[in-house]
């Protein structure tokens, strides 16, 4: 595995995330395939392990408590985060934190970061004072780093880096080769390098949709080079080679996803025909790729239970065969999955939360109008 120099730290470049762990029959961790997992990484050079409160609806922490318990607190760097947007009051964070601890069963955490800022959190951090109180814990020892993870335009992270810069050690950004320059991820990157702040890497496979393209076009023009790599390869890679990356995570489900990912960190660097060809196949995929989600399931808590992550990603992969599938109808297999589009209520929490600030709600209407006209016509 390589390394990073951090501060007197050598940090793996890549980092296991814990938002996709692998799931049993009922919707739950699979708690002995993540323990797999866990044991697998530590032993094979990974060292950076990423958590949240709110992945797997608030059961990642108690997994990687769990599962990192057998290990010394010395073999591994942990990194959780606050989630600024349950904050009400300055107690909330206090809570909150110790909350975590108990779920990490750790007295402390290597990394630290305000989770998920955006145009619309930001201002509850400063009326809140959270960074103030997130000193307050490093100080006594309770967070090693300080950072914070943005889902946000230019202007906010130059402010943020700006008037916190002193603070905040290392940020966390979403950046991969389809949002390099289609969403803006290059100039993020670029305003981090000008404020010498280190990265690390989210949804370096855009929720896997990177892993495994869904337009066969894409993977032909990848499969191109004729070097054997695979899709995945292309898009760690393409990050990995960047300047001032600090870790890359990887939301890995299977034993043997993570297995490919740290054969892949440990594997060549890419060549110019590798290069050329992202930059094609990102023009197919954008062509494509309609809903530029990502799967990450912050919309969890639709009050009527729509499954939109699940709606959007089949959505995709009808749109990239074309709207046509040949093992039964793709409006059949949208209405087996309920509640979908026709159950919103227009209530909004859904994009309230959406990182990528998709306009679920106008897109739900689209999609379930599109499956009605395929309905029709009996696809």
């Amino acid at each position: 595995m390589n390394y990073t120099e951090f501060k007197d730290k050598k940090i793996s470049r890549l980092g296991f995330g814990t938002m996709r762990l692998p799931m049993d029959d009922q919707g739950k961790i699979n708690y002995a395939a993540g323990q797999e997992m866990i044991d697998y990484a530590l032993a094979n050079g990974i060292n950076y392990i990423d958590t949240a409160y709110k992945y797997h609806e608030g059961e990642s922490e108690d997994f990687v408590g769990a599962a990192l318990a057998k290990h010394q607190r010395t073999s591994y760097y942990l990194a959780d985060k606050l989630p600024t947007w349950l904050c009400s009051t300055e107690d909330d964070a206090r809570k909150i934190f110790e909350d975590q601890l108990l779920k990490c069963r750790t007295d402390y955490f290597d990394f630290y970061l305000l989770h998920s800022l955006d145009e619309e959190s930001w201002p509850n951090v400063p009326r809140l004072h959270m960074i103030e109180y997130l000193r307050e814990e490093k100080a006594a020892g309770r967070i090693r780093h300080l950072g914070a993870s943005f889902h946000c335009g230019p202007d906010l992270l130059r402010q943020v880096l700006t008037d916190y810069g002193q603070d905040l050690e290392f940020i966390q950004l979403q950046l991969n080769y389809m949002d390099w320059d289609l969403y803006g991820a290059k100039e993020l990157y670029q305003i981090a390098r000008e404020f010498d702040t280190p990265v690390v890497v989210m949804e370096p496979l855009r929720g896997g949709m990177l892993a495994n393209p869904l337009s066969e076009t894409a993977r032909k023009v990848l499969e191109g080079t004729d070097t054997g790599a695979s899709y995945a390869s292309y898009a760690l890679r393409f990050i990995n080679e960047l300047p001032g990356i600090l870790c890359t995570l990887s939301g890995m489900s299977t034993l043997a996803q993570m297995k490919e990912n740290i054969e892949i960190f440990n594997g060549p660097a890419m060549i110019d025909k590798e290069k050329e060809a992202i930059s094609e196949a990102v023009k197919v995929l954008q062509a494509d790729i309609l809903v530029p989600c990502t799967g990450c399931n912050y919309c969890y808590e639709c009050p009527s239970g729509v499954k939109i992550p699940e709606i959007f990603k089949m959505y995709n992969e009808a749109a990239s065969k074309g709207f046509h599938w040949i093992w039964g109808s793709l409006s059949g297999q949208y209405n087996k999955c309920t509640p979908n589009a026709k159950d919103c209520i227009e209530c909004g929490a859904c994009e309230s939360h959406c990182p990528q600030k998709i306009s679920i709600i106008d897109k739900l209407k689209e999609i379930d109008a599109k499956y009605a006209q395929l309905a029709e016509m009996g696809e």
